[in-house]
C-alpha cells in the first residue's frame, strides 16, 4: 500500500453502523429541532465522529500532492457539511438537510465552488468531483480551453466513464449539470461538447448501502474515485 493511504494518526475511518442509518432515517421522518436534540448524541457518536475520521484519512494527501488550496480540515463548516439548513430565503422551513456530506473544496473565491465529494442518505451514498454551482465565466474559460487543447481534456477525462479498473469494485462515473437547451459549444466535436456543453458540470458515482459502506473499504473506494478525478480537477481548475 501507498504509504499515503495509510490510516492517519488518530481514530482511524473504520465504517458507519447500522445507528448512523437509523438516525439519517430517523431524521428524514421527523425533521425538527425536538427531534434532532433528543438524539444528537447519536448525531455525534454514530455520524459526526465517522464523518472526521473519514475526513482526515484525505486531507494530507490533498493538500500535499492534490492542490494546497483545499480546505481539508475534519471539522464542520470545513470538510464536513452543516447539517442544519439555512432557510430564511426558503419556502422549506425544514431544519436540517437530508443528507451528510464532505467536501473538500477549493478556497479560492472564483473556484470555490469545485471539489471532491462524498454524500450519504438514507437511501445510498454517491462521491465524485465537479462544481456544486459554477459561475458562468468559469464554465465558458474552461470550454475555451477545451476547445484550444482538446487533447490535455481528452487525456484528463480517459476512462472515467467506465468502472474503476483496480478493485473492481468502483463504479463508473455519470457526466451531471444541467445542459444548454441552445448549444454554447456551436461545431464543436461532439465528445467534448457532451461533457462541456452545460451550465454546471460534476461527476459522480451512486452507490445503495452496502457492506463496504460499513468498513474500512470505502477509504479503498474513495481513494481510486478521487485519484481517478484528480487529472480532471487540475484541468477544470486551469
Amino acid at each position: 500500500m501507498n504509504a499515503r493511504r495509510q490510516a492517519p494518526a488518530g481514530e482511524p475511518f473504520n465504517g458507519f453502523s447500522p445507528q448512523a442509518l437509523e438516525f439519517l432515517t430517523g431524521l428524514q421522518a421527523n425533521n425538527d429541532t425536538a427531534w434532532f436534540e433528543a438524539h444528537r448524541a447519536d448525531y455525534d457518536r454514530f455520524v459526526l465522529g465517522p464523518m472526521r475520521a473519514l475526513a482526515a484519512e484525505f486531507g494530507e494527501w490533498f493538500e500535499a500532492e492534490v492542490d494546497a488550496g483545499l480546505d481539508t480540515r475534519p471539522v464542520v463548516g470545513g470538510a464536513i457539511g452543516r447539517l442544519r439548513r439555512d432557510t430564511r430565503f426558503s419556502s422549506d422551513k425544514r431544519p436540517y438537510k437530508q443528507s451528510v456530506w464532505l467536501v473538500f473544496r477549493n478556497r479560492n473565491t472564483v473556484m470555490g465552488n469545485l471539489g471532491f465529494y462524498w454524500d450519504l442518505s438514507p437511501s445510498r451514498y454517491c462521491y465524485g468531483m465537479g462544481f456544486y454551482s459554477a459561475l458562468p465565466r468559469v464554465l465558458r474559460s474552461i470550454r475555451e480551453r477545451a476547445l484550444d487543447n482538446p487533447d490535455r481534456f481528452r487525456a484528463a477525462v480517459a476512462g472515467l466513464l467506465e468502472a474503476a479498473p483496480p478493485l473492481g469494485t468502483g463504479s463508473p462515473f455519470g457526466i451531471e449539470g444541467e445542459p444548454y437547451r441552445r448549444s454554447s459549444m456551436p461545431g464543436a466535436p461532439e465528445d467534448l461538447a457532451r461533457w462541456l456543453d452545460r451550465k454546471n458540470l460534476y461527476v459522480e458515482a451512486s452507490r445503495p448501502h452496502d457492506p463496504t459502506l460499513a468498513s474500512r473499504d470505502l477509504v479503498a473506494l474513495l481513494w481510486d474515485a478521487w485519484e481517478r478525478l484528480v487529472p480532471l480537477y487540475w484541468f477544470l481548475r486551469g
